[in-house]
């Protein structure tokens, strides 16, 4: 911001008041414009990340229902895999065949990450701005539970590898199997409790009741 004096001398006390109420109103309306300006960008910056963040929390919702009916499909697996390798302990002969499936559809953050990055949840007045927060961390605590799932799903099929049949498993490995089996179960669960708190963060009297 540049400012210009008035050009001409100055030959009177009265000239100079002039002068310096000239250049002080100046300076008055240059600051107001700037800070209009600034104010404006801040709006339009805040509404857009909250746009944003309204399309990926509705996004996330759906998402996180897809999820959830998946879950229900993985967990019957789980019980009817953990019902085949018991049966096959006590009597060394199976009743069924193992399948180890899993679904998963990661939830986003994209929009979340920009807001903080670009300094719009600042701009956000506090209980607007601690929902967010609130939601895209019980959302981070799900993710990382649903990776601790995942990898449980693969731990109880590796004995299988490379063709291996349940009959091929050493009493120790059937073993291993099963408590595999169950600690997916557990984990599983755990999975739907996190997506259940989650699932009401994203209800209407929740976080994403700003949609």
């Amino acid at each position: 911001m540049d400012v210009h004096p008035v050009a001409g001398p100055i030959h009177t006390w009265r000239d100079f008041f002039i002068h310096l109420t000239i250049i002080t109103v100046g300076l008055l309306i240059a600051l107001g414009l700037e800070g209009v300006v600034e104010w404006s960008r801040d709006i339009r910056l805040e509404h857009r990340a909250e746009s944003n963040l309204s399309y990926e929390l509705q996004v996330n919702q759906k998402t996180l229902a897809n999820n959830s009916k998946s879950l229900n499909t993985a967990e019957r697996q789980a019980e009817a895999n953990l019902e085949v390798l018991s049966t096959y302990k006590a009597k060394h002969h199976a009743d069924g065949n193992l399948k180890f499936y899993w679904e998963w559809n990661t939830l986003s953050s994209a929009a979340w990450d920009a807001a903080r990055e670009t300094g719009a949840v600042a701009l956000m007045n506090y209980g607007k701005a601690q929902k967010y927060s609130e939601t895209y961390a019980q959302q981070s605590l799900v993710s990382l539970q649903a990776a601790s799932y995942i990898r449980d799903v693969y731990r109880s099929a590796a004995p299988l590898e490379g063709g291996r049949r349940i009959s091929d498993l050493q009493p120790s490995e059937l073993d291993a199997m099963i408590a595999d089996v169950q600690q997916t179960m557990a984990d599983l669960n755990f999975l739907r409790d996190l997506s259940d708190a989650l699932s009401r963060d994203f209800e209407p009297d929740g976080a994403s009741g700003r949609h």
